[in-house]
């Protein structure tokens, strides 16, 4: 019998077969709701971290949807509230996971120039860039499962990205690539960064979401 981290990379690969940067970067935008919201998300954005924080539950609320196969993925922001809730519980993760490579750099900056602020720089990159590459897993999986193990567990979020393999990589390459692309929209007088910001992020999540074979509903897995 196969244990369920082998069913997971397995249905991942099956499943990121099909990761496309056009169906990735179209997603956003195919339909009038998902469209909607990047503009009320984007509206939300000028109130600075409590709109990005909202954007974020919003995320996690749609790939979801995803995960269960419930559309229409795109619903607006409500409940508010609950939609706030979501986002906030995945921001303090993001911060309690860069907190030891923001501790470390600081530490650095405090000693340097000298050996040890040498050895601190190495290991606040090395444990920012852990952090970067395991937050994805942990958070598609709990916007999936609405668990929050996957996000203040940090040896379950790694297991999840590690699992993504070669599909999970690509999905960081057309996540990247749409971030990137988001600053053009500082052309359109800086606002219009607003929009193609919540565009970008969007795009990220379904690429995980794909590359994690969220959508073949693969892994009930809730006893890590």
């Amino acid at each position: 019998m196969k244990n369920r981290g082998g069913e997971v990379g397995e249905a991942s690969q099956e499943q990121g077969a099909g990761l496309r940067f056009g169906d990735c970067f179209g997603f956003p935008l195919r339909t009038p709701e998902a469209r909607r919201d990047v503009l009320v998300g984007a509206l939300f954005l000028l109130t600075t971290l409590p709109g990005w924080i909202l954007n974020l539950g919003h995320r996690l609320e749609v790939v979801y949807r995803i995960f269960h196969d419930e559309p229409p993925y795109f619903r607006g922001f409500r409940p508010i509230l609950f939609v706030f809730k979501r986002g906030l519980t995945a921001w303090l993760a993001i911060a309690i996971y860069l907190a030891p490579s923001a501790t470390c750099a600081f530490a650095a900056w405090l000693l340097w120039p000298g050996p040890w602020a040498t050895t601190l720089v190495v290991v606040a990159v090395a444990a920012f860039a852990l952090a970067v590459f395991s937050l994805p897993g942990g958070m598609t999986f709990n916007a999936a499962f609405r668990d929050v193990s996957y996000l203040y567990r940090p040896d379950k979020a790694f297991r999840r990205a590690l699992e993504g393999g070669r599909v999970y990589l690509k999905a960081w390459v057309i996540g990247g690539t749409a971030v990137l692309l988001s600053f053009l929209g500082l052309a359109v007088m800086g606002i219009g960064f607003l929009a193609t910001s919540v565009w970008a992020w969007t795009v990220v999540g379904y690429a995980f979401s794909r590359a994690l074979a969220l959508s073949t509903r693969a892994s009930t897995d809730s006893a890590d």
